[in-house]
């Protein structure tokens, strides 16, 4: 599951978290929002909250792909029992200072 991770060179892309859920975007984006949103879970709880944000083609089974593909890539945290995985997103250490106009999002 290449789909924008990768440069052609081989170098993985920092991680994008969307800033909003977008039904028609690819489901690695959809997925990486959903667990944001959640903070921490597996393969289920992201399709569940995928499903409650209207994602009715989201399954655990696709959900649980990318997942897998993200963590291998180091792209997000997750304990090391494969079969009960929980994953995460690695966490800002400093606090951001910056400020965001919400008017100005699109």
């Amino acid at each position: 599951m290449m789909d924008n991770i990768e440069n052609e060179d081989g170098i993985i892309r920092p991680l994008h978290v969307p800033a909003r859920h977008n039904p028609d975007a690819p489901l690695r984006e959809r997925v990486v929002f959903a667990l944001a949103l959640i903070g921490k879970g597996n393969a289920a709880d992201v399709a569940a909250k995928l499903k409650e944000l209207g994602d009715a083609d989201a399954g655990e089974p696709g959900v649980a792909e990318v997942l897998a593909a993200l963590y291998e890539k180091g792209l997000v945290n997750g304990t090391t029992n494969a079969a009960q995985r929980e994953y995460d997103m690695a966490k800002v250490t400093r606090p951001h200072t910056g400020r965001v106009d919400p008017e100005a999002l699109d």
